[in-house]
């Protein structure tokens, strides 16, 4: 058994290893291990083996991860050039190679630090996507533009698979395959088209198998032979995994006792029995395809229908009554495997495994399939290319296609194998099949000692991302096998540098049973590498279980409040994080965190549509888009700037389903039927809301939706910035969908904000933030608390073709496919099962790992709650839900509960009964003395601007410049805008698609055409300049806002701005910069750019008083010329 001295021998050794240039290594890093660090390190390690930077590629799977890694190694670099002392050993180590870094660049002459564009650190995505882009014809991606969001994907998604319907009218074979499709789905449309919506967000890994269908019989008969191949190959590979277990010294015994209880239970007639192919054994079956059947009745000896080692046998198993010595020998060889659950999970597996070939039934829905999903991906591809879009899996697929196969290498992957000489990854265990195919390409021109290197990084215990198609079996496999021709040297960190070492040695001990005992690579099993604590938190860190009982949501939120005000308390500075594997999870809690005016920042928690503020403008939405929209009307006349009453709502509307709710609001006889203050109520409302029902020309949808919602008086409803803030957002989703001044399908609008997740916006001094587990992998805390821990969260949605990619331990990843069978016949469709018992499996095995994932970002304590329920009138409990994290733990905590079950117990004894009451719901609505505030412009304010430019600001700038200057500045500004929302993604600019939509743009603002070529050299020369101009870079990158439009009180008046940018810089100080198309010709710059400054002095300082009270943060005001690439700060 290796010490703890042992262990840190072995990382010391790793880390030196880890930066040994001339090695390509793989690098477990398990949480707190300082995996960052050594990246950077690594990299720096690099810098002076190259002639240039851009030798060295790194790769990272998020645009955050991407940023950090390039402003640490800025820091490194600045920090050494700066004399810098370090503060430890491992910062001394990373300022040596900064040191040694800047020689080479000054050798060189690179100027990292002034231009850190040279580094070539980019996320997947980016690197894919500039592949495709400039190769667009190889390709296949030609012109297309950027990658939609997540919501509008889905929405194209539905209108491909919707156009594979028109197909029912052709006169070829597509109309019968999508007939025998919809025929299996029961002739169900909106599961049909549901089914092929989903199937295309993962077209990525079953294009591989149907490709673009088959064009002849031949073919068909070619694909069906490869893919019984396939399966033949699985269950052979899953039973030599079985094989391999099986303990070799009990073969014989085994084989004895098959055969004997096959020759009893012929003896007795019993012929049809499993066991009697076993009458002639004179060994173990061959771990084939061809003996499945003899394995799985094999297991009918070892294990029970339920999975559990038999402890019965009798005549029925071929051991009568009598043969006491064999069912003895048979019980002994159970008791030796007693303790391998290991064996016992693969053995019960055994039984799933499927005839590896298909019914004629199966085969003829799954034909029908491969000729109907080429068919929507043709739709899809099509709507792409009309609207100049795509998707990250039609760029990464365009990629691959671009770098060719290393048979047929492509004309980029030649380039690439020429600059690269280094390849760092980032994360290594969450990629997806498809980007590791994309490593191995670009690896597969390497030889043996060639001088390249590739250095891959990440923890498999960490890897939580299946639902985006990471697949950990390939982690496994390249540290087994390596990455196409490249061997790697596996390497295991050891270190947490983060939490305390109670916490750490908790780790150790309760993570060893939950993990696996071993990797399978098969299911994607992670087994637990044991960590070590740091001395400088020795003796700190810990633990609690909070054992609850019979508690529901609402009772645990307010245990979970409890312990959020003890650790808010314990300490003025330290952070908690309370984190959860579902956002309903929280549902209860939130309420209790505002009734205690607790500060939290919630991380992407709420949906838009959850929100009051938003339901009540979607009700007004649809109301103005569709008068016949009942439930609508009657819910904006509920509303808070209406609020009638149950007694008046019903008069209003009962018993006329036949009228549009407008129409009753105008029956004079329903009108009579009101209160006094309801009739008032109406009235108001009817006539501020008249100038907005009918659509106008001129007037785009939200336009209107924001004026009518300003008129009944919106904004006076909001709590504070967050939901006005959420209010822009609901008014940028409807002007991007919108058509003609309405909306064509209301339920998109609402699939749309399901998709938008809201973050709050806090001061400076909140401690509390709450986020999902998965948005947690990275960070950090002082104090973690998971609660709900016993809850259960839903299953995933069914697909209409299951498959199932399955790496081998030889290296390759095998893919095997079946149609889900028509709703009646799942059950019985064994190949189905066995998939879908594999990915259950795989999702448990996640599921653990998300735990770990959780319980590490704890740096001195972890909180876990969770509750079971009792049975017995409270005289015993029962375990925790199947599927419940606390499920997955319980083997540590059961002692905990156990004990505090007792305690409970006795405090429940002493309890008095509560009866529920049920409490009327609270009608919110304006007094009835309430009226809209006027909006005043300032004297002293409207003195310095002119009348004619107060409701533009943005005029101020242009006032003095011609037509084509001033339509380029508007233009400019809206590129930019598009650059920041894409971070600063420069390096996939298309300067033909630039031009178009600049041309696009220019006609919207009434450019003639033979102005056109001005506006766009005057466009172009801005973009180029601040796209190749570090400080313009910066401002692009990173974190902050865009066009960010504001509304505060400014000398006790309201007052509304847009701010072209806000830029929060590693310090955390917001920058508010606008954009300036100013031009200079001749000298005295600085003259210019001081009287420039003077002149925007007032409106930068309103922007500044406006903002900083809105966000609390620290504020800096500036200003930047694209054309002339100056940044110039603006003191108040």
């Amino acid at each position: 058994m290796r010490t703890d001295q042992d262990l840190l021998e072995l990382d010391r050794q790793a880390r030196i290893d880890a930066l040994n240039v001339s090695r390509s290594c793989i690098v477990q890093a398990p949480a707190g291990s300082g995996k960052t660090e050594l990246l950077i390190q690594r990299y720096l390690s690099l810098l002076p083996q190259v002639k240039n930077p851009e030798e060295i590629l790194a790769i990272t799977f998020t645009r955050k991860a991407a940023l950090e890694m390039q402003l640490r190694v800025m820091t490194a670099l600045k920090g050494a050039r700066d004399g810098l002392t370090a503060k430890s050993e491992h910062e001394q180590l990373t300022l040596s190679l900064a040191q040694n870094a800047l020689s080479q660049d000054e050798k060189e002459n690179w100027n990292l630090i002034k231009s850190p564009g040279r580094m070539r650190i980019e996320t997947v995505d980016a690197f894919g996507a500039g592949i495709a882009r400039s190769a667009p014809i190889s390709s296949g991606l030609g012109g297309a533009g950027s990658t939609l969001t997540d919501a509008e994907l889905r929405a194209v998604y539905r209108e491909a698979a919707a156009a594979t319907l028109d197909y029912l009218t052709s006169d070829d074979g597509a109309a019968t395959a999508v007939s025998e499709v919809l025929t299996h789905l029961d002739n169900n449309v909106a599961l049909y088209l549901a089914y092929l919506a989903r199937m295309l967000g993962s077209r990525e890994q079953w294009l591989a198998i149907t490709g673009t269908g088959f064009s002849n019989a031949a073919d068909a008969r070619n694909a069906r032979a490869m893919l019984e191949a396939t399966l033949t190959k699985v269950v052979s590979g899953e039973l030599g995994l079985l094989r391999a277990l099986l303990p070799a010294e009990y073969d014989v015994e085994l084989q004895r006792l098959l055969k004997h209880a096959a020759e009893n239970l012929m003896d007795a007639g019993k012929v049809e029995h499993p066991f009697v192919q076993f009458a002639e054994l004179s060994q173990l079956p061959d771990a084939h395809a061809d003996h499945r059947d003899k394995w799985q009745a094999m297991v009918g000896l070892l294990l029970t229908k339920a999975g559990t080692w038999r402890k019965i046998i009798n005549k029925n198993d071929g051991f009568p009554a009598g043969d006491d010595d064999n069912k003895n020998s048979l019980k002994d060889l159970i008791t030796a495997f007693q303790d391998r659950e290991d064996l016992r999970d693969r053995l019960h597996r055994c039984r799933l495994l499927p005839e590896p070939s298909y019914t004629e039934d199966q085969w003829q829905v799954l034909l029908a399939l491969f000729h109907v999903l080429p068919l929507a991906v043709g739709e899809l591809r099509r709507l792409f290319g009309e609207r100049g879009v795509s998707d990250h899996n039609e760029v990464a697929m365009s990629a691959g296609r671009a770098l060719g196969s290393s048979d047929a290498p492509g004309e980029i992957a030649l380039i690439l194998d020429y600059q690269i000489r280094h390849l760092l990854v980032d994360e290594m265990q969450d990629t997806s099949l498809s980007q590791y195919e994309l490593l191995r390409q670009l690896v597969s021109g390497w030889e043996p000692d060639d001088g390249r290197t590739l250095f891959c990084v990440g923890d498999p215990m960490q890897s939580i991302y299946r639902f985006r198609d990471a697949e950990v079996g390939e982690f496994l496999l390249a540290r087994e096998n390596g990455v196409g021709n490249v061997s790697l040297d596996s390497l295991l960190l050891r270190k947490n540098f983060r939490s305390g070492e109670h916490l750490v040695h908790w780790f150790n001990t309760v993570f060893a049973q939950v993990l696996p005992i071993q990797d399978d690579v098969s299911i994607g099993a992670i087994s637990y590498a044991e960590a070590i604590p740091v001395e400088q938190h020795a003796d700190e860190g810990e633990y609690v279980v909070h054992s609850l009982f019979d508690a529901d949501a609402d009772a645990e939120a307010e245990h979970t409040l409890g312990v959020v005000e003890k650790c808010l308390e314990s300490s003025s500075s330290e952070s908690v994080a309370i984190l959860v594997r579902s956002r309903t999870q929280l549902t209860s809690l939130l309420p209790l965190l505002r009734q205690k005016c607790i500060e939290y920042q919630a991380i992407e928690i709420d949906r838009l549509t959850d929100l009051p503020e938003i339901i009540d403008v979607l009700a007004l939405t649809r109301s103005l888009c569709h008068e016949g929209d009942r439930l609508a009307w009657l819910a904006l006349l509920r509303g808070p700037w209406i609020g009638l009453d149950w007694h008046d709502l019903h008069a209003l509307v009962c018993n006329d389903i036949e009228r549009t709710v407008p129409e009753l609001c105008d029956d004079p006889e329903r009108r009579r039927a009101l209160s006094a203050d309801g009739l008032r109520r109406l009235n108001e409302f009817l006539e501020t809301i008249a100038p907005f029902r009918q659509r106008s020309a001129s007037q785009t949808l939200r336009d209107r939706i924001e004026l009518a919602w300003c008129a009944l008086g919106g904004p006076a409803i909001l709590g504070d910035a967050n939901e006005l803030e959420n209010i822009y957002r609901y008014l940028a989703v409807i002007e991007k969908i919108e058509h003609a001044g309405t909306l064509e399908d209301v339920r998109d609008l609402e699939r749309r904000l399901d998709d938008e997740r809201v973050s709050t916006l806090v001061t400076p001094d909140c401690r509390l933030q709450l986020m999902t587990m998965h948005k947690a992998k990275g960070l950090q805390f002082d104090h973690v608390i998971l609660p709900a821990l016993g809850r259960a969260t839903r299953g995933g949605d069914r697909e209409v073709l299951s498959w199932l990619n399955v790496p081998l331990s030889s290296g390759e990843t095998e893919m095997i496919v079946s149609p889900v069978g028509a709703r009646t016949e799942v059950e019985s469709d064994a190949l189905h099962q066995f998939i879908a018992a594999t990915e259950k499996d795989k999702d448990r095995l996640e599921l653990d790992r998300l735990l770990y994932v959780a319980c590490t970002r704890a740096v001195r304590s972890l909180h876990l709650i969770g509750s079971v329920a009792t049975v017995a009138a409270g005289e015993s409990f029962r375990p925790p839900v199947s599927g419940s994290l606390l499920s997955r733990l319980w083997a540590a905590v059961e002692r905990n509960y156990t004990m505090a079950f007792s305690e409970w117990s006795a405090s429940l004894a002493r309890s008095d009964d509560v009866n529920e009451v049920f409490v009327n719901p609270v009608l919110r609505r304006f007094r009835k003395s309430w009226q809209a505030p006027i909006p005043q412009v300032h004297e002293a304010f409207a003195a310095k601007i002119p009348i004619d430019v107060i409701d533009d600001e943005k005029a101020v700038e242009f006032y003095w410049v011609g037509t084509e200057a001033r339509h380029a500045g508007t233009i400019v500004h809206r590129w930019l805008q598009r650059l920041a929302d894409r971070k600063g993604d420069i390096q996939n600019r298309d300067a033909d698609q630039e031009e178009l939509l600049t041309h696009r743009w220019a006609r919207e603002l009434g450019v003639a055409d033979d102005q056109f070529n001005a506006v766009w050299a005057r466009t172009k020369k801005a973009l180029d300049g601040m796209c190749h101009d570090p400080k313009g870079q910066w401002l692009l990158a990173g974190e902050g806002h865009t066009e960010l439009a504001l509304t505060g009180v400014i000398d006790g008046q309201p007052e509304s701005v847009v701010i072209d940018r806000i830029r929060i810089d590693e310090n955390g100080v917001h920058w508010i910069v606008d954009y300036k198309t100013s031009t200079h010709e001749g000298g005295n710059l600085q003259g210019f750019l001081h009287q420039e400054s003077d002149r925007y002095r007032p409106q930068l300082s309103r922007y500044a008083a406006i903002y900083a009270k809105l966000s609390g943060k620290e504020v800096r005001t500036a200003l930047y010329f694209p054309l002339l690439r100056e940044f110039c700060e603006v003191e108040p």
